[in-house]
């Protein structure tokens, strides 16, 4: 099996970034993300070597180059097996976009915590264990023309930081350039709503299993579309955070109207009973809210 390892990492997200890795469509590949830099560098036998190679958030584990990928394809890739690191972190720095500091302190200042992940358990403290709830914060593809850090998130998927985005689940993007060039990173062994520590939710490192698709891209698709076993969901991304709302709630309806054929005013009146939503992380650039409905409630499709 192919894999993309931490040998080569990427902290911007652009068209111009080397492929590490060429897989086919529909092959299934392994990439090994890199933990983001935090106070487990502190004791680490190589922390300063690695301080230096972390010079940026949310490391990509190179750029996976998909064969045959054209603009203005859809990519699907879907999300298997994530197998986690025995040492996490969070870190809160004092101010971010949920406790902004542009007027003083917060009443909170900087504090971290480095945790053991076991046995599908963090380790919090000799009393607390928390069930570990593995995802992938960053996946994106390259966008057409712009290049972005890896701490943003757009039309091109990126830093969604959404719990979404585990085993299971497959995050369906926009192609623009050719080979899509994909960036994978940012593990989590664990984030509530909001993200609202910065860094983290549990960061950490770890293994993932990818397989990624090619089709038609649906022509009224704008925004990165997430579906699994029980719901389809939309992710966008916006500032202020009610506007990363409206833009997923657009989406969400004009999927329902183009690929279930219900008619656009049933659909919102449907989505004002059944529409789940809320804001996955409040921290980056640019807020992420996801708007899903369970696939209990659409109709049903000849195949």
């Amino acid at each position: 099996m192919k894999r993309a390892t931490k040998d080569i990492l990427y902290f911007e997200t652009g068209p111009w970034n080397k492929p590490t890795l060429w897989v086919e469509p529909g092959e299934e590949f392994e990439v090994e993300t890199q933990m983001n830099r935090g106070p487990w560098l502190d004791t680490h036998p190589q922390g300063e070597e690695l301080r230096r190679k972390l010079r940026g958030g949310n490391p990509s584990s190179g750029c996976i180059y998909i064969e045959g990928a054209q603009p203005g394809q859809l990519l699907s890739v879907h999300i298997g097996l994530l197998d986690l690191d025995s040492v996490g972190f969070t870190r809160f720095g004092g101010a971010n976009g949920a406790m902004p500091g542009y007027m003083g302190g917060t009443g909170i200042g900087d504090h971290f915590k480095i945790v053991e992940i076991r046995d599908g358990f963090v380790h919090w403290s000799e009393e607390l264990k928390l069930p570990v709830r593995p995802m992938l914060g960053f996946v994106g593809v390259a966008p057409r023309y712009e290049c972005y850090h890896n701490g943003w998130a757009a039309q091109h998927g990126g830093n969604l930081d959404a719990p979404e985005l585990t085993s299971g689940a497959t995050l369906e993007l926009k192609v623009n350039v050719p080979g899509a060039l994909v960036h994978i990173g940012d593990m989590h062994a664990l984030q509530g709503d909001g993200e609202i520590c910065g860094a983290g939710g549990i960061e950490t490192g770890g293994r993932v299993r990818l397989r990624c698709e090619l089709s038609e891209l649906p022509p009224k698709m704008t925004w990165p579309r997430l579906r699994n076993e029980t719901y389809i969901g939309v992710l966008a991304m916006a500032k202020p955070a009610e506007d990363a709302f409206r833009l997923a709630l657009q989406e969400l309806l004009l999927w329902l109207e183009e690929e279930y054929s219900i008619p656009r005013g049933e659909a919102y009146l449907l989505l004002g009973q059944v529409l789940e939503a809320r804001c996955t992380q409040f921290v980056n650039p640019t807020f992420t809210y996801v708007a899903k409905m369970a696939k209990r409630y659409l109709p049903a499709r000849e195949t």
